[in-house]
């Protein structure tokens, strides 16, 4: 099937008539007021580590273990794990990413009181679930796995949000679509997106495209929920100009769906080109942003929403009938 070709004819026409919706669609229940900030304290065991006096570094360990069980839980008496600890701390490399990674998080207070807002919303939708103590190292730039938790612990590979411009990134070897997303302001983002999958995430096996779309819309939902002020750019990383494209075309995108019957599809292929990230979705022309499908599934998932004020985040979010989520959603793009 040649997706550009027929995509193409639908745009044109329709882009004559169409014009930008940068109206955000609220999640009904996003607008809780009056929540007492939940207190968070970031455990910075990267730093401490790193400002340990290495001439006495042994009795240092020893002195921080406590507070740091997680990762200094290898027997101190040891010299190969002192050595072994000793290399890190003073390797050239580690220690240009550490003095980064202070310039440009001098302290935690940033990051605290993004987590407080968003922990106690957390809390409040899902008050069963436990909050978890984070704690941030250097991870020697482990982009493979940023951010992991194990029961109540968050650990933040911090090194990891540097900026788009760390020159180091660059020999990770990384696409730019990915780099660009390296910053900052991505963090409490991407922590809160392991809180979804985590603990929230419903467990089952998605087999359609659509099955597929509704799962990034309800993570995107669930950003939606925890920070209800946050630019959509920074939830979906889109620039501003990919998400004013994907806002424009939604009617054109959806159209192209039904009109090729792909909601259903099972295809492995066809699934990853509108869900899997990249430089734009394939088939749609380089303006596109990727992940369209995920786009649209945001939107239907935000329409169940709108049309359903009853349903709450964690009934939505746990439902796995994506087909009878679509037919209650009321989803008509304008």
């Amino acid at each position: 099937m040649n997706w550009k070709v027929i995509f193409t004819g639908v745009i044109v026409v329709s882009l004559l008539f169409s014009s930008c919706n940068n109206s955000k669609a609220k999640f009904p229940q996003a607008e809780v007021s009056g929540l007492p900030d939940t207190d968070v304290k970031i455990k910075r065991y990267g730093k401490t580590l790193f400002e340990l006096d290495t001439a006495d570094f042994q009795n240092e360990l020893i002195r921080i273990k406590p507070e740091f069980p997680l990762f200094l839980d290898a027997d101190l008496n040891d010299s190969t794990n002192i050595l072994q600890l000793y290399n890190y701390v003073t390797d050239t490399q580690l220690i240009s990413i550490y003095e980064k990674s202070v310039e440009v998080f001098p302290n935690s207070r940033f990051l605290e009181n993004e987590l407080q807002k968003a922990f106690s919303r957390f809390k409040y939708f899902f008050p069963q679930q436990p909050i978890p103590v984070v704690y941030t190292y250097i991870s020697d730039l482990y982009f493979e796995q940023p951010i992991w938790i194990q029961d109540s612990i968050m650990v933040v590979a911090i090194d990891l949000y540097l900026g788009n411009d760390f020159p180091l990134y660059a020999k990770l070897g990384l696409p730019y679509y990915k780099v660009m997303w390296m910053q900052p302001q991505s963090l409490p983002v991407d922590m809160m997106k392991a809180m979804y999958f985590d603990k929230v995430a419903p467990a089952y096996r998605p087999q359609t495209l659509l099955d597929r779309m509704i799962d990034g819309g309800k993570l995107l939902v669930f950003l939606d929920a925890m920070f209800p002020e946050l630019p959509d750019e920074l939830k979906i990383s889109y620039t501003t100009k990919q998400l004013n494209w994907a806002n424009q075309n939604e009617e054109n995108i959806w159209a192209f769906l039904i009109s090729n019957n792909l909601l259903y599809s099972k295809d492995h292929q066809t699934q990853s080109k509108l869900i899997q990230d990249g430089p734009f979705t394939t088939g749609f022309g380089n303006e596109s942003p990727s992940r369209l499908g995920v786009f649209i599934g945001w939107k239907i998932v935000l329409s169940y929403l709108k049309n359903n004020p009853n349903a709450t985040l964690e009934e939505v979010l746990k439902m796995t009938d994506s087909q009878k989520l679509l037919q209650n959603s009321g989803y008509k793009p304008q």
